[in-house]
Formats: structure tokens, C-alpha cells, sequence
């Protein structure tokens, strides 16, 4: 259903799933909608009551390869869902909420999930987590780097040459923050184009350094973990940023390194 509230795309739902050759488009939307508002709602309601109401409202909001996102409204507060996209294997969602979960024990950098939930009759899972009003998501268009805004219509801004050193700095720092120095463990997979980074509204008011925008910044996705040694972990961020200015990665690591030494 198109809303008026600028929360994300404007636009349904089944345009943006990603589908095998043998599916429909517009069965695999019944699938969804009955998940939701039948296995989905009946699970919260018996499970998790303090985040169900019987007025409750689910709003598509974004999509990517992974995943399709939405924002759920009880009439008290929002809250985000990201289901799998109709063609992604069954148990992937659930990995990823663990991953994230993993990720943010002692770990303020990451979007925590609250609750999972899957149903293999109907090939749905989804796992919810606190929404962050009208963030913008960081990614690229055509190869230039920049952030999608909710509002008033979704649209995509490019960094200018400074901000885009800022935040390159600081995505770099978020991904060496996440590494823990007891297990060995972090972030593996990470992707920029897909909008795995998002930044809370209101950050270009304190965009002046890296710190500042880092503080601004959240990790949302987390499709594998690798472990490893600390300096074999930023040589895959040396290797998977190559777009991203070198100078950038190497203060970039120096302030994530900053952050998990504060962590010992």
C-alpha cells in the first residue's frame, strides 16, 4: 500500500522482489501479506506483546539483494523488518540475525535485531530491529558515493569531494571497530554499495571529521563473520574498499583501531 509518510521508497512492494524463474510476483505478495498479517501478527501477539497491537501497520520501505524492508508501526512506536527476498534460501535471515547479534554483544556500532521469526510453510523469515527515522543509507550510484533520503521523495545525493573522504574514513573506521580482540571475530562480506552502512538524520549538521560522522553512522547488515587475526582482517578492508581513497582506509583504520583498543 503507497502511503504519504516519507519513511523510504514509495512504491510497491513486489517491484523490487527478486524472484526464480518458477515464481510470480504478485503470488509470492499474497505469501507476504499473509505472513504478516497472519503467522507474523499471531507470533508477536503470543510471543511478544509489548511490540503488538491490533491496529498495527506494515509499511514497505526499501529493498536489496538480501532482503526487503519495512518499517512496522503498533501506534506507539516503529520498529524495522527485514524479511528475505522471495528467492534467498531458507536460514539465511536467520544467520544474519545471529551475526548482528554476535556483532553487537558490547557493541554500540551495530543495529541490534530485537527478534526472528520464520515460517518455512510460506518461505518467510524476518528479524526486527529499533528504526532509526528517515536514515539515509549509504551507497553508490554509478559510482559515485552518496546517500539515499527519504524526503520528501526518495532520492539520492552525492557526497561532495570533502564529505566523501569523511565518511569513506569512517566507514572504513566502523568496520576495524567491530573486530573483537577476545574472539578474533569480525565483519566479513560487507558491502557499501548495498547499503550496509546507514547514517541517523540530522548528521550533516556534525560532519566537520570522521569521529563525529563514525558517532553518526550504523552497520545494518551482516551476511557472514570471518575470524581471524587482527592484521589479516585489515588487509580484507584493504581489499574490499578498493574504491575508497587510500589515504582515507589507512586513517580510517588508525581511528578503528583506536576504538577496539578502548575495548580491551
Amino acid at each position: 500500500m503507497i502511503e504519504k509518510e516519507a519513511l523510504g521508497i514509495n512504491d510497491y512492494e513486489f517491484i523490487y522482489y527478486e524472484l526464480n524463474s518458477n515464481q510470480d510476483a504478485l503470488l509470492e505478495l499474497v505469501k507476504t501479506t499473509k505472513f504478516f498479517t497472519e503467522n507474523f501478527s499471531c507470533y508477536l501477539r503470543d510471543n511478544y506483546p509489548n511490540y503488538y497491537s491490533q491496529h498495527m501497520k506494515i509499511k514497505f520501505i526499501n529493498w536489496g539483494h538480501m532482503e526487503v524492508v519495512y518499517v512496522l508501526d503498533n501506534g506507539h512506536k516503529k520498529y524495522t523488518l527485514l524479511m528475505g527476498q522471495p528467492n534467498l534460501e531458507f536460514g539465511k535471515i536467520q544467520e544474519e540475525y545471529n551475526n548482528l547479534r554476535i556483532l553487537g554483544e558490547n557493541n554500540e556500532n551495530i543495529v541490534i535485531p530485537l527478534l526472528y521469526y520464520g515460517n518455512p510453510n510460506s518461505h518467510r523469515e524476518v528479524y526486527m530491529t529499533p528504526y532509526f527515522y528517515q536514515a539515509r543509507c549509504i551507497s553508490y550510484l554509478d559510482d559515485k558515493l552518496g546517500i539515499y533520503v527519504p524526503e520528501p521523495n526518495y532520492h539520492f545525493e552525492e557526497f561532495n569531494e570533502n564529505d566523501k573522504n569523511i565518511v569513506e574514513e569512517a566507514i572504513t573506521a566502523k568496520i576495524i571497530s567491530l573486530y573483537n580482540l577476545n574472539t578474533h571475530i569480525g565483519l566479513d562480506a560487507f558491502k557499501v554499495s548495498s547499503g550496509d552502512f546507514i547514517l541517523k538524520k540530522g548528521f550533516e549538521y556534525s560532519r566537520n571529521n570522521a569521529g563525529e560522522i563514525f558517532d553518526k553512522m550504523k552497520v545494518i547488515a551482516a551476511r557472514n563473520l570471518v575470524k581471524t587475526s587482527l592484521d589479516n582482517y585489515i588487509d580484507l578492508v584493504y581489499e574490499r574498499l578498493k574504491l575508497f581513497n587510500r589515504n582515507n582506509i589507512n586513517k580510517g583504520i588508525d581511528l578503528g583501531i583506536s576504538k577496539v583498543n578502548k575495548k580491551k
